[in-house]
Protein backbone atom coordinates (compact mmCIF):
# COMPACT_ATOMS: atom_id res chain seq x y z
CA UNK A 1 0.00 0.00 0.00
CA UNK A 2 1.25 3.66 -0.90
CA UNK A 3 2.42 5.77 1.74
CA UNK A 4 0.02 8.20 0.65
CA UNK A 5 -3.09 6.02 0.54
CA UNK A 6 -2.52 4.58 4.00
CA UNK A 7 -2.34 8.07 5.48
CA UNK A 8 -5.71 8.22 4.09
CA UNK A 9 -7.00 4.79 5.40
CA UNK A 10 -5.50 6.31 8.60
CA UNK A 11 -7.33 9.05 8.50
CA UNK A 12 -10.84 7.26 7.46
CA UNK A 13 -10.60 4.87 10.14
CA UNK A 14 -9.57 7.23 13.11
CA UNK A 15 -12.06 9.27 11.91
CA UNK A 16 -14.86 6.26 12.04
CA UNK A 17 -14.09 5.17 15.47
CA UNK A 18 -14.10 9.30 16.74
CA UNK A 19 -17.51 9.81 15.34
CA UNK A 20 -18.13 6.24 16.84
CA UNK A 21 -18.28 7.18 20.46
CA UNK A 22 -14.53 6.84 20.51
CA UNK A 23 -13.77 10.75 21.60
CA UNK A 24 -15.78 9.56 25.06
CA UNK A 25 -12.71 7.13 25.24
CA UNK A 26 -9.85 9.19 24.95
CA UNK A 27 -8.82 10.59 28.32
CA UNK A 28 -5.65 12.40 27.53
CA UNK A 29 -6.43 16.21 26.81
CA UNK A 30 -3.63 16.66 25.20
CA UNK A 31 -4.42 13.98 22.09
CA UNK A 32 -8.52 15.62 22.10
CA UNK A 33 -7.13 18.53 21.14
CA UNK A 34 -4.58 16.99 19.00
CA UNK A 35 -7.29 15.70 17.33
CA UNK A 36 -9.11 19.52 17.50
CA UNK A 37 -6.02 21.03 15.62
CA UNK A 38 -5.37 18.08 13.00
CA UNK A 39 -5.69 19.60 9.44
CA UNK A 40 -4.90 16.75 6.47
CA UNK A 41 -3.08 19.23 4.12
CA UNK A 42 -1.37 20.77 7.10
CA UNK A 43 1.69 18.26 7.99
CA UNK A 44 2.64 20.73 10.98
CA UNK A 45 -0.91 19.66 13.02
CA UNK A 46 0.38 15.79 12.80
CA UNK A 47 2.02 15.99 15.68
CA UNK A 48 3.62 12.57 16.78
CA UNK A 49 1.43 11.61 19.86
CA UNK A 50 -1.46 11.68 16.87
CA UNK A 51 0.63 10.08 14.51
CA UNK A 52 0.85 7.36 17.06
CA UNK A 53 -3.27 7.16 18.13
CA UNK A 54 -3.66 6.82 14.09
CA UNK A 55 -1.54 3.92 13.84
CA UNK A 56 -2.65 2.06 16.84
CA UNK A 57 -6.27 2.41 15.08
CA UNK A 58 -5.26 0.94 12.36
CA UNK A 59 -3.25 -2.27 13.80
CA UNK A 60 -6.67 -2.85 15.28
CA UNK A 61 -8.26 -3.15 12.10
CA UNK A 62 -5.46 -5.68 11.39
CA UNK A 63 -6.63 -7.86 14.20
CA UNK A 64 -9.61 -10.69 13.22
CA UNK A 65 -12.57 -10.38 15.51
CA UNK A 66 -12.98 -12.25 18.11
CA UNK A 67 -13.96 -16.20 17.98
CA UNK A 68 -15.79 -17.50 20.67
CA UNK A 69 -18.87 -18.16 22.87
CA UNK A 70 -19.08 -15.13 24.27
CA UNK A 71 -20.38 -12.97 21.45
CA UNK A 72 -20.24 -12.06 17.72
CA UNK A 73 -18.32 -9.26 16.69
CA UNK A 74 -18.72 -8.13 13.59
CA UNK A 75 -16.42 -6.68 10.87
CA UNK A 76 -15.10 -2.98 11.73
CA UNK A 77 -14.25 -2.43 8.36
CA UNK A 78 -13.56 -3.61 4.94
CA UNK A 79 -9.77 -4.03 5.94
CA UNK A 80 -10.33 -6.19 8.81
CA UNK A 81 -13.06 -7.87 5.94
CA UNK A 82 -10.26 -8.97 3.52
CA UNK A 83 -8.18 -11.43 6.13
CA UNK A 84 -11.53 -14.08 4.95
CA UNK A 85 -12.71 -12.77 1.62
CA UNK A 86 -11.17 -11.39 -1.46
CA UNK A 87 -13.51 -8.36 -2.07
CA UNK A 88 -14.62 -5.79 -5.00
CA UNK A 89 -16.18 -2.96 -4.27
CA UNK A 90 -19.76 -1.89 -6.43
CA UNK A 91 -20.52 1.86 -6.51
CA UNK A 92 -21.49 2.33 -9.39
CA UNK A 93 -24.94 1.23 -11.55
CA UNK A 94 -22.17 0.69 -14.61
CA UNK A 95 -20.19 -1.65 -12.16
CA UNK A 96 -23.10 -3.66 -11.17
CA UNK A 97 -24.19 -4.18 -14.71
CA UNK A 98 -20.39 -5.84 -15.39
CA UNK A 99 -20.83 -8.53 -12.86
CA UNK A 100 -25.07 -9.36 -13.31
CA UNK A 101 -24.51 -10.05 -17.29
CA UNK A 102 -21.62 -11.86 -15.71
CA UNK A 103 -23.00 -14.10 -13.09
CA UNK A 104 -26.95 -14.01 -13.55
CA UNK A 105 -26.79 -17.35 -15.64
CA UNK A 106 -23.26 -18.80 -14.11
CA UNK A 107 -23.30 -22.44 -13.43
CA UNK A 108 -21.22 -24.48 -11.02
CA UNK A 109 -20.64 -21.73 -8.48
CA UNK A 110 -22.31 -20.85 -4.86
CA UNK A 111 -23.48 -17.53 -3.97
CA UNK A 112 -24.80 -16.22 -0.49
CA UNK A 113 -26.02 -12.47 -0.40
CA UNK A 114 -26.50 -10.77 3.70
CA UNK A 115 -27.74 -7.53 3.58
CA UNK A 116 -24.62 -6.42 5.76
CA UNK A 117 -21.51 -6.18 4.80
CA UNK A 118 -20.19 -6.43 8.02
CA UNK A 119 -21.70 -9.70 9.25
CA UNK A 120 -20.08 -12.57 9.27
CA UNK A 121 -21.03 -16.32 7.84
CA UNK A 122 -22.64 -17.65 11.33
CA UNK A 123 -25.88 -19.54 10.69
CA UNK A 124 -28.78 -19.61 12.60
CA UNK A 125 -28.12 -21.89 15.45
CA UNK A 126 -25.25 -20.23 16.01
CA UNK A 127 -26.32 -16.90 16.90
CA UNK A 128 -28.93 -18.82 19.26
CA UNK A 129 -26.22 -20.87 20.68
CA UNK A 130 -24.02 -17.63 21.48
CA UNK A 131 -26.64 -14.88 22.24
CA UNK A 132 -28.82 -17.66 24.44
CA UNK A 133 -25.82 -19.42 26.12
CA UNK A 134 -27.61 -22.66 25.25
CA UNK A 135 -24.22 -24.63 26.31
CA UNK A 136 -24.59 -23.15 29.83
CA UNK A 137 -28.36 -24.22 30.33
CA UNK A 138 -26.67 -27.54 29.09
CA UNK A 139 -27.15 -28.46 25.47
CA UNK A 140 -25.00 -29.83 23.15
CA UNK A 141 -24.85 -29.49 19.82
CA UNK A 142 -25.58 -33.57 19.28
CA UNK A 143 -28.63 -33.73 21.79
CA UNK A 144 -30.50 -30.40 20.01
CA UNK A 145 -29.94 -31.36 16.29
CA UNK A 146 -31.15 -35.26 17.35
CA UNK A 147 -34.31 -33.04 19.19
CA UNK A 148 -34.88 -30.67 16.14
CA UNK A 149 -34.67 -33.76 13.82
CA UNK A 150 -37.04 -35.75 15.69
CA UNK A 151 -39.42 -33.15 16.00
CA UNK A 152 -39.22 -31.96 12.70
CA UNK A 153 -39.87 -34.97 11.29
CA UNK A 154 -43.05 -35.59 13.89
CA UNK A 155 -44.33 -32.26 12.70
CA UNK A 156 -44.09 -32.16 9.50
CA UNK A 157 -43.48 -35.41 7.70
CA UNK A 158 -46.13 -35.61 5.51
CA UNK A 159 -45.18 -31.60 3.84
CA UNK A 160 -41.59 -33.11 3.43
CA UNK A 161 -42.68 -36.00 1.47
CA UNK A 162 -44.92 -33.62 -0.58
CA UNK A 163 -42.43 -32.91 -3.18
CA UNK A 164 -40.59 -36.23 -3.33
CA UNK A 165 -41.27 -38.37 -6.15
CA UNK A 166 -40.52 -41.23 -4.66
CA UNK A 167 -41.11 -42.36 -1.06
CA UNK A 168 -38.67 -44.29 1.19
CA UNK A 169 -37.10 -45.35 4.00
CA UNK A 170 -34.04 -42.55 3.45
CA UNK A 171 -36.40 -39.65 2.43
CA UNK A 172 -36.73 -38.79 6.21
CA UNK A 173 -33.55 -38.20 7.45
CA UNK A 174 -32.06 -35.98 9.78
CA UNK A 175 -30.31 -33.88 7.26
CA UNK A 176 -33.77 -33.63 5.07
CA UNK A 177 -35.40 -32.70 7.70
CA UNK A 178 -33.25 -29.98 9.47
CA UNK A 179 -32.58 -28.29 5.60
CA UNK A 180 -36.52 -28.64 5.60
CA UNK A 181 -36.64 -26.55 9.03
CA UNK A 182 -33.59 -24.63 7.93
CA UNK A 183 -36.04 -23.14 5.10
CA UNK A 184 -38.83 -22.20 7.03
CA UNK A 185 -37.26 -20.23 10.03
CA UNK A 186 -35.93 -22.99 12.18
CA UNK A 187 -32.17 -22.35 13.67
CA UNK A 188 -29.80 -24.69 12.08
CA UNK A 189 -26.41 -25.77 11.34
CA UNK A 190 -27.19 -25.19 7.83
CA UNK A 191 -26.30 -22.15 5.51
CA UNK A 192 -28.41 -21.30 2.83
CA UNK A 193 -26.23 -21.10 -0.34
CA UNK A 194 -28.24 -20.93 -3.88
CA UNK A 195 -26.93 -21.64 -7.27
CA UNK A 196 -28.34 -18.35 -8.42
CA UNK A 197 -26.15 -15.26 -8.54
CA UNK A 198 -29.73 -13.49 -8.60
CA UNK A 199 -31.22 -15.18 -5.85
CA UNK A 200 -28.55 -14.28 -3.27
CA UNK A 201 -29.20 -10.68 -4.69
CA UNK A 202 -32.35 -10.96 -3.44
CA UNK A 203 -31.81 -12.05 -0.28
CA UNK A 204 -28.80 -9.74 -0.15
CA UNK A 205 -31.84 -6.67 -0.29
CA UNK A 206 -34.24 -8.34 1.72
CA UNK A 207 -34.54 -5.94 4.68
CA UNK A 208 -32.11 -3.79 3.36
CA UNK A 209 -30.97 -0.62 6.06
CA UNK A 210 -29.95 2.34 5.01
CA UNK A 211 -26.49 3.07 6.82
CA UNK A 212 -27.01 6.07 9.63
CA UNK A 213 -23.47 5.37 11.93
CA UNK A 214 -20.02 6.64 10.13
CA UNK A 215 -18.40 3.27 9.23
CA UNK A 216 -17.60 2.72 5.67
CA UNK A 217 -18.57 -0.79 5.58
CA UNK A 218 -22.03 -0.25 6.57
CA UNK A 219 -22.54 1.58 3.02
CA UNK A 220 -22.66 -1.88 1.76
CA UNK A 221 -23.94 -5.45 1.48
CA UNK A 222 -22.41 -8.77 0.50
CA UNK A 223 -22.72 -11.10 -2.25
CA UNK A 224 -20.40 -14.22 -1.78
CA UNK A 225 -19.29 -16.82 -4.21
CA UNK A 226 -17.30 -19.71 -4.57
CA UNK A 227 -16.57 -22.44 -6.97
CA UNK A 228 -18.33 -25.45 -6.30
CA UNK A 229 -15.09 -27.52 -6.37
CA UNK A 230 -13.84 -25.99 -3.83
CA UNK A 231 -16.04 -26.83 -0.94
CA UNK A 232 -15.89 -30.44 0.36
CA UNK A 233 -19.39 -32.13 -1.26
CA UNK A 234 -20.60 -34.82 1.66
CA UNK A 235 -21.79 -36.78 -1.60
CA UNK A 236 -18.78 -36.41 -3.22
CA UNK A 237 -17.21 -38.58 -0.65
CA UNK A 238 -19.28 -40.56 -0.11
CA UNK A 239 -19.07 -41.61 -3.61
CA UNK A 240 -15.46 -42.19 -3.45
CA UNK A 241 -15.42 -44.23 -0.28
CA UNK A 242 -17.81 -46.94 -1.53
CA UNK A 243 -16.25 -47.07 -4.97
CA UNK A 244 -13.44 -47.48 -3.37
CA UNK A 245 -14.98 -50.13 -0.95
CA UNK A 246 -16.68 -51.79 -4.20
CA UNK A 247 -13.17 -51.90 -6.09
CA UNK A 248 -11.65 -54.43 -3.26
CA UNK A 249 -14.87 -56.42 -3.14
CA UNK A 250 -14.47 -57.00 -6.44
CA UNK A 251 -10.62 -57.89 -6.26
CA UNK A 252 -11.84 -60.43 -3.27
CA UNK A 253 -14.72 -61.85 -5.08
CA UNK A 254 -12.24 -62.71 -8.27
CA UNK A 255 -9.64 -64.13 -6.16
CA UNK A 256 -12.34 -66.39 -4.16
CA UNK A 257 -13.92 -67.72 -7.73
CA UNK A 258 -10.91 -67.89 -10.27
CA UNK A 259 -10.34 -71.24 -11.21
CA UNK A 260 -6.25 -70.45 -11.58
CA UNK A 261 -3.84 -67.74 -11.64
CA UNK A 262 -4.96 -66.75 -15.67
CA UNK A 263 -8.46 -66.55 -15.09
CA UNK A 264 -8.06 -64.57 -11.76
CA UNK A 265 -5.63 -62.10 -13.91
CA UNK A 266 -8.13 -62.07 -16.63
CA UNK A 267 -10.81 -61.31 -14.94
CA UNK A 268 -9.17 -58.75 -12.97
CA UNK A 269 -8.24 -57.17 -15.97
CA UNK A 270 -11.56 -56.97 -17.43
CA UNK A 271 -13.31 -55.21 -14.60
CA UNK A 272 -10.01 -53.19 -13.45
CA UNK A 273 -11.71 -50.41 -11.97
CA UNK A 274 -14.80 -51.14 -11.70
CA UNK A 275 -16.74 -50.82 -8.59
CA UNK A 276 -19.14 -54.12 -7.20
CA UNK A 277 -21.53 -52.23 -6.17
CA UNK A 278 -24.30 -50.39 -7.89
CA UNK A 279 -24.61 -46.47 -6.41
CA UNK A 280 -27.78 -45.83 -7.81
CA UNK A 281 -29.59 -49.13 -5.88
CA UNK A 282 -28.27 -47.17 -2.61
CA UNK A 283 -31.40 -45.13 -3.14
CA UNK A 284 -34.01 -46.06 -0.01
CA UNK A 285 -31.21 -48.82 1.35
CA UNK A 286 -31.20 -46.99 4.90
CA UNK A 287 -27.23 -46.34 4.60
CA UNK A 288 -28.24 -41.96 3.02
CA UNK A 289 -30.43 -42.14 6.79
CA UNK A 290 -27.35 -43.69 8.71
CA UNK A 291 -24.72 -41.64 7.38
CA UNK A 292 -26.79 -38.63 7.60
CA UNK A 293 -28.09 -39.25 11.20
CA UNK A 294 -27.46 -35.47 13.79
CA UNK A 295 -24.37 -37.25 15.61
CA UNK A 296 -22.37 -38.02 12.68
CA UNK A 297 -23.27 -34.63 11.32
CA UNK A 298 -21.69 -32.59 13.96
CA UNK A 299 -18.61 -34.09 13.00
CA UNK A 300 -18.22 -31.53 10.13
CA UNK A 301 -16.64 -28.28 10.71
CA UNK A 302 -17.38 -27.44 7.49
CA UNK A 303 -19.03 -29.80 4.55
CA UNK A 304 -21.25 -29.16 1.60
CA UNK A 305 -24.73 -30.93 1.00
CA UNK A 306 -26.59 -30.66 -2.80
CA UNK A 307 -28.55 -32.95 -4.72
CA UNK A 308 -27.40 -31.40 -8.03
CA UNK A 309 -27.00 -34.15 -10.48
CA UNK A 310 -28.72 -36.46 -7.78
CA UNK A 311 -29.16 -38.92 -10.52
CA UNK A 312 -25.58 -39.88 -10.78
CA UNK A 313 -24.93 -40.51 -7.01
CA UNK A 314 -26.70 -40.42 -3.67
CA UNK A 315 -29.45 -38.76 -2.84
CA UNK A 316 -30.00 -36.66 0.09
CA UNK A 317 -33.73 -35.72 -0.83
CA UNK A 318 -33.29 -31.90 0.49
CA UNK A 319 -35.64 -30.77 -2.19
CA UNK A 320 -38.19 -31.62 -0.05
CA UNK A 321 -39.77 -27.64 0.21
CA UNK A 322 -41.42 -25.13 -2.51
CA UNK A 323 -38.49 -22.58 -1.17
CA UNK A 324 -35.66 -25.05 -1.56
CA UNK A 325 -36.71 -25.92 -5.07
CA UNK A 326 -37.25 -22.10 -6.04
CA UNK A 327 -34.51 -20.99 -4.48
CA UNK A 328 -32.39 -23.33 -6.09
CA UNK A 329 -30.89 -23.80 -2.57
CA UNK A 330 -27.65 -25.70 -1.38
CA UNK A 331 -26.89 -26.23 2.28
CA UNK A 332 -23.16 -25.43 4.44
CA UNK A 333 -23.20 -27.19 7.40
CA UNK A 334 -20.75 -26.05 9.89
CA UNK A 335 -21.09 -27.90 13.04
CA UNK A 336 -18.92 -25.75 15.13
CA UNK A 337 -21.30 -23.87 18.07
CA UNK A 338 -18.89 -20.66 18.00
CA UNK A 339 -16.87 -20.23 14.56
CA UNK A 340 -18.18 -18.91 11.76
CA UNK A 341 -17.57 -20.45 8.45
CA UNK A 342 -15.05 -18.33 6.85
CA UNK A 343 -12.91 -19.50 10.43
CA UNK A 344 -13.83 -22.73 10.57
CA UNK A 345 -12.66 -22.67 6.54
CA UNK A 346 -9.07 -21.78 7.71
CA UNK A 347 -8.73 -23.83 10.62
CA UNK A 348 -9.76 -26.84 8.17
CA UNK A 349 -7.05 -25.14 5.92
CA UNK A 350 -4.28 -25.23 8.22
CA UNK A 351 -4.93 -28.70 9.59
CA UNK A 352 -4.93 -30.10 5.65
CA UNK A 353 -2.13 -28.08 4.63
CA UNK A 354 -0.01 -27.87 7.92
CA UNK A 355 3.12 -26.37 5.86
CA UNK A 356 0.77 -24.11 4.00
CA UNK A 357 0.85 -19.91 4.84
CA UNK A 358 -2.57 -19.22 6.22
CA UNK A 359 -2.03 -15.66 6.03
CA UNK A 360 -3.08 -15.97 2.62
CA UNK A 361 -5.96 -18.02 2.70
CA UNK A 362 -9.21 -16.46 1.94
CA UNK A 363 -12.69 -18.64 2.00
CA UNK A 364 -13.91 -16.94 -0.82
CA UNK A 365 -14.49 -14.12 -2.92
CA UNK A 366 -17.25 -11.35 -2.07
CA UNK A 367 -19.21 -8.44 -3.90
CA UNK A 368 -19.37 -5.40 -1.16
CA UNK A 369 -22.41 -3.83 -3.01
CA UNK A 370 -23.26 -0.04 -2.47
CA UNK A 371 -26.83 -0.16 -0.74
CA UNK A 372 -27.58 3.08 -2.13
CA UNK A 373 -27.93 1.01 -5.81
CA UNK A 374 -30.90 -0.92 -4.44
CA UNK A 375 -33.60 0.29 -6.35
CA UNK A 376 -31.38 0.01 -9.28
CA UNK A 377 -30.95 -3.71 -8.40
CA UNK A 378 -34.74 -4.55 -7.65
CA UNK A 379 -36.31 -3.07 -10.61
CA UNK A 380 -33.54 -5.55 -12.60
CA UNK A 381 -34.42 -8.60 -10.66
CA UNK A 382 -37.93 -7.83 -11.07
CA UNK A 383 -37.85 -7.62 -14.79
CA UNK A 384 -36.36 -11.00 -14.51
CA UNK A 385 -38.52 -12.71 -12.22
CA UNK A 386 -36.95 -12.89 -9.22
CA UNK A 387 -39.97 -11.51 -6.09
CA UNK A 388 -40.80 -12.25 -2.80
CA UNK A 389 -43.96 -14.71 -4.25
CA UNK A 390 -41.10 -16.42 -6.23
CA UNK A 391 -37.99 -16.38 -3.50
CA UNK A 392 -41.07 -17.80 -1.02
CA UNK A 393 -43.46 -19.69 -2.35
CA UNK A 394 -44.68 -21.18 0.74
CA UNK A 395 -45.48 -18.19 3.38
CA UNK A 396 -47.67 -20.23 5.81
CA UNK A 397 -45.00 -22.93 6.59
CA UNK A 398 -43.36 -21.77 9.78
CA UNK A 399 -40.87 -24.16 11.67
CA UNK A 400 -40.04 -21.14 14.34
CA UNK A 401 -42.36 -23.36 16.65
CA UNK A 402 -40.03 -26.78 16.59
CA UNK A 403 -37.19 -25.05 17.81
CA UNK A 404 -39.28 -23.49 20.54
CA UNK A 405 -41.19 -26.52 22.07
CA UNK A 406 -37.62 -28.25 21.47
CA UNK A 407 -35.69 -25.51 23.75
CA UNK A 408 -38.47 -25.44 26.00
CA UNK A 409 -38.55 -29.40 26.76
CA UNK A 410 -35.20 -28.96 28.65
CA UNK A 411 -31.93 -30.66 27.89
Amino acid sequence: MAAQDEFELKVQLTNEYLRNGGTEKIPDPNLLQDLIDFRVDVPATHSPRLRAFMNVILHSHLIPPYVGHEAMPEYQSLLQKSFFFDQVEINTEAEFDVIYDKYKNAEGMLFRGQREAAWRLYNKLQRSWITEKLEEKGWSIETLLERLADKGRETFDERILELLKEHNVDVLNDLAVLGFLQHHGCPTPLMDWTYSFRNALYFGLDHLSENEGPKEINNYFSVYYIEEENLSGMRKLMEEIFEEQGREAAVAVITEIAKDDAQRIEMEEHFKGRSLFDIKRVFGSGLIKHLTMARHLTGFDLMFFSDKDAEKGFIFSLNNSHNIVNQQGVFVLNASPYKPLEVAGKDNYAEAFPEGDTKEYRFCECFNIKKSLAPYIIKKLEADGITKDHIYPTPEVDSWPVYIDVIGSGT
